[in-house]
């Protein structure tokens, strides 16, 4: 059974370059002051594995990829490994979102050929604990994503960086110590448009976004020390 959240059947925005079908899990251990799906943090919908199974077989035909979102995706990590599975057999490319909390069931699923593209979240910068645990609602994230990191950067799949920005919270001066931190990274960093309205109860009124302008500068800043930046803004 996997409790899910969600699915999108074709999308040309979640895998680069490729028509995807999205897969979202319920659940994460995180509470992070923005998220934008915080409707999947909790509840149950639980479906049979068999049942995604025929809805990826047939829709194999339309797209080339499948990204497993969430939540969390890796916190159901069992039913993600045997889905997973069955999407590579069907010659489907797989991504999987996650906030690199769980850095050994990364390592797992890589070694199993399992990921294709990685698609990790940097909240922060990984020096700053303090902001971390802000942001994320925890005190052990830190070590985590930095153990997640140092898997992707020497694993086989492709690796995008994520970073969603916030007046006060995460802004020019995050932004470029992350991208300092990333100096030489040959993968995609994304620095993502913060968008207050979608944040959940507990986090409206304590965000703010800043102008398109003000993130196509941050996308500057890091462009100095990374050679391929994306910026994606509302």
């Amino acid at each position: 059974m996997i409790n899910l959240g969600g699915i999108i059947d074709a999308s040309t925005l979640d895998y680069p370059g490729k028509v995807a079908m999205v897969i979202f899990f319920r659940g994460c251990p995180l509470r992070c002051i923005y998220c934008h799906n915080h409707r999947l943090l909790s509840g149950e919908d639980e479906v049979e594995e068999h049942t995604l199974e025929q809805k990826i077989q047939d829709a194999s035909p339309f797209i080339s990829a499948i990204v497993f979102s969430g939540g969390e995706p890796f916190l159901q990590s069992e039913p993600l490994l045997r889905l997973a599975s069955f999407a590579k057999n069907s010659g489907l490319l797989l991504g999987i979102e996650t906030s690199g909390y769980y850095p050994d069931r990364i390592n797992e699923f890589g070694k199993k050929g399992l990921i294709d593209t990685l698609f990790l979240d940097i909240k922060a910068p990984l020096s700053n604990t303090r902001l971390y645990e802000l942001i994320t609602g925890r005190k052990d994230v830190v070590r985590r994503v930095k153990a997640s990191l140092d898997h992707a950067l020497h694993a086989d799949f492709d690796l995008e960086i994520r970073t969603t920005v916030f007046r006060g919270l995460v802004g020019s001066e995050e932004v470029e110590a992350i991208a300092r931190f990333l100096s030489g990274f040959r993968g995609t960093y994304v620095i993502q448009e913060g968008v207050p309205d979608l944040a959940p109860e507990y986090g409206k009124g304590k965000l703010s976004g800043f102008s398109y302008d003000e993130v196509r500068e941050m996308g500057a800043i890091a462009s100095r020390f990374v050679d391929h930046v994306f910026v994606r803004t509302k």
